[in-house]
């Protein structure tokens, strides 16, 4: 199942403007005001969470063709807000919208068939509606048919075309299309191998909030990769990632603290952050995770190990951001 945070791809429509215009265009103008103005009011429920209002203004939008209310309907099929939950809905309306050019909705629909949400899984289908909407410039499309060509999935591998495409987006601040310029440069992947460049591409998308380039620049602080060795620099990095979830920053704030790295030593905060980092954790590291944290707790005492559970479980209750 994809993750469905990208799915709220709001599309802006523009009221037409006339001047001179005759009697009929006069009327035709001022009727795309009146929707764009209830398109805006729809938008701003959404934004607001107040779904039912939103559902309440944008379904007859959506009924009577807005392609902007459709996609925006979509991804509240899609996520359960303001209605049950119903990707094949959902998908039916993102269809309905991108058949008529439009990009966000493209986007969601690539999306539906890239993951089988709401629809057949279809690669093909995918790439063609990424592309669609990439051809508009929409960043999030460029970004994931840029992954397409750099992992070769339904299409020959094309390190070049991927770097294109996310070299576009990062133009538009996209960061996840400027964490994987950092990844290409940093691997020399379509690019000559360019450490100061990778570290550049990294350190924009930490600086716009990316969790994942936050939690690598933290391990380039911690290693000094690329940067002067400097624990407490890795140590924000970690906690700017684990605030957003990260569970490899949340694991890596736990071992500072073990260790004494950039933070004086802390048995109860050690224990609590590997606690809170385990969920998400994958794999052997989760499997090692579990070991050392029940090694570590061993030898605490039962107070330190309900303390930690306590302030572990406030972390998790505060969405990490009662953590410390």
């Amino acid at each position: 199942m994809a993750m469905r945070s990208g799915f709220l791809a709001l599309a802006a429509v523009l009221a037409l403007a006339l001047a001179g215009c005759s009697d009929e265009e006069a009327e035709l103008a001022e009727k795309a005001k009146q929707e764009q103005a209830e398109l805006d009011k729809g938008v701003a429920a959404m934004n607001a969470g107040d779904f039912d209002a939103a559902i309440g203004v944008l379904r007859p939008l959506a009924e009577a063709g807005n392609t902007a209310a459709q996609n925006n309907l979509g991804w509240m099929y899609f996520n359960g807000k303001g209605v049950p939950e119903n990707d094949a809905e959902g998908a039916k309306l993102f269809q309905q919208a991108a058949e008529k050019g439009q990009a966000a909705a493209q986007f969601n629909l690539g999306e539906a068939y890239e993951y089988g949400n709401g629809v057949p899984q279809d690669i093909e289908q995918a790439l063609r509606w990424y592309r669609a909407s990439a051809q508009q410039g929409w960043p999030e499309a460029e970004v994931n048919l840029g992954r397409m060509y750099d992992e070769g999935l339904g299409v020959g591998q094309n390190p070049l075309a991927a770097l294109r495409l996310f070299h576009a987006a990062a133009a538009d601040g996209q960061p996840q299309a400027m964490f994987n310029l950092g990844a290409m440069y940093g691997s020399g992947r379509g690019v000559p191998k360019n450490d100061p460049e990778a570290l550049k591409w990294y350190r924009m998308a930490a600086d716009r909030g990316f969790a994942e380039a936050q939690y690598t620049l933290g391990n380039f602080y911690e290693d000094g990769t690329g940067v002067m060795q400097d624990y407490a620099e890795a140590m924000r990095w970690y906690r700017l990632a684990a605030a957003q979830g990260h569970a490899g920053a949340q694991n890596n704030i736990g071992r500072f603290y073990a260790d004494g790295l950039g933070v004086p030593m802390d048995e109860v905060k050690t224990l609590m952050w590997f606690t809170v980092a385990l969920p998400g954790l994958r794999g052997e590291e989760a499997a090692n995770a579990q070991t050392f944290r029940n090694e570590f707790a061993s030898e605490m005492t039962r107070q330190q190990v309900m303390q930690a559970e306590e302030l572990a479980m406030r972390c998790r209750d505060s969405d990490f951001m009662a953590c410390d």
